[in-house]
């Protein structure tokens, strides 16, 4: 490691779904303040991204993907998998994937690992060669939304369950100066009136995804369940928060996690947080303005 002159910036993005959008505000001012990253690490949302700007995909065109995704694009009703245990089977995933990303890591332009869980031992995977796109989509493989990817002999979900900001990752694959993004959800509800548990409603839902309509958490079982996932979710990511050089945190943590039409405000809340941090990172990474 070198004690003098500039250091590598490494990128830790974090899990988060919608949120993780987020992270396109985040590149956009560190590219444009000359602290582009040297390397990146992701899971799950911010492995979708984080392959993206590794690809070299222009930052513009990132957005613009971002801005006119349509969720039913990969929610589509032939790709329904309710008897295997899932909503969707994924493989319209897997489709948009392969419609923007190289097929393997060794087309990439820095370099780039993510993060999955393999089920079968409770441990993190982490893919830094071979089958990009395999490996981007089984690090975004939510639990029941999308079915697991088989593997050899391991069944892989979300890396949200086991490092939902992968620190660790962005360092061994060479970032000196550590920059983690976390987008992790609120892991709260609103209190209902009344003492009879509410109902959740499909229409609210397709109004959250498609619409960007805000709406708040109730007590209903679903409501319950996000809830949880995120409160989880933010305690496995603590240590490795703690682990990195500087934390960006944009105001995201009260959008939902399916709120994809809320992607303006998700980019504009990563813009907004990583500005208040170039200064922290230019000390850390020993960069002077240009």
């Amino acid at each position: 490691m070198r004690l003098f002159g500039s250091r590598k910036i490494g990128l830790a993005l974090g899990s988060g779904s919608a949120r993780g959008l987020a992270h396109i505000g985040v590149l956009k001012v560190l590219e444009a303040e000359g602290l582009a990253p040297d390397a990146i690490a992701g899971t799950s949302m911010g492995a979708v991204v984080g392959a993206f700007y590794a690809a070299g995909v222009p930052l513009a065109e990132i957005e613009a993907v971002a801005l006119d995704f349509d969720v039913t694009d990969i929610a589509r009703v032939g790709d329904l998998a309710f008897s295997k245990g899932a909503v969707f089977s994924g493989q319209k995933a897997q489709e948009f994937l392969r419609k923007h990303l190289p097929e393997s890591f060794d087309d990439l332009r820095i370099p780039f690992g993510c993060v999955a869980t393999d089920m079968t031992r409770n441990r993190p995977v982490r893919f830094t060669s071979g089958d990009l796109i395999a490996a981007v989509r089984a690090s975004a493989s939510v639990p029941v939304a999308f079915l697991p990817v088989r593997m050899g002999d391991m069944i892989l979900v979300d890396g949200y369950v086991s490092e939902p900001v992968p620190v660790s990752l962005a360092r061994h694959l060479g970032g000196q100066t550590i920059v983690a993004v976390d987008v992790s959800g609120a892991g709260t509800v609103a209190l209902p009136e009344g003492s009879a548990p509410g109902a959740f409603k499909l229409k609210e839902l397709h109004a959250v995804m498609v619409d960007g309509a805000a709406r708040d958490r109730g007590d209903s079982g679903i409501d319950i369940l996000g809830a949880v996932s995120e409160a989880f979710e933010a305690r496995v990511a603590e240590p490795a928060l703690r682990e990195a050089d500087v934390l960006i945190s944009p105001e995201v943590h009260h959008f939902s996690a399916l709120s994809y039409g809320r992607a303006a405000d998700a980019i504009a809340a990563g813009e907004a947080a990583a500005v208040s941090a170039v200064a922290h990172i230019r000390r850390k990474a020993r960069r002077s303005r240009r």
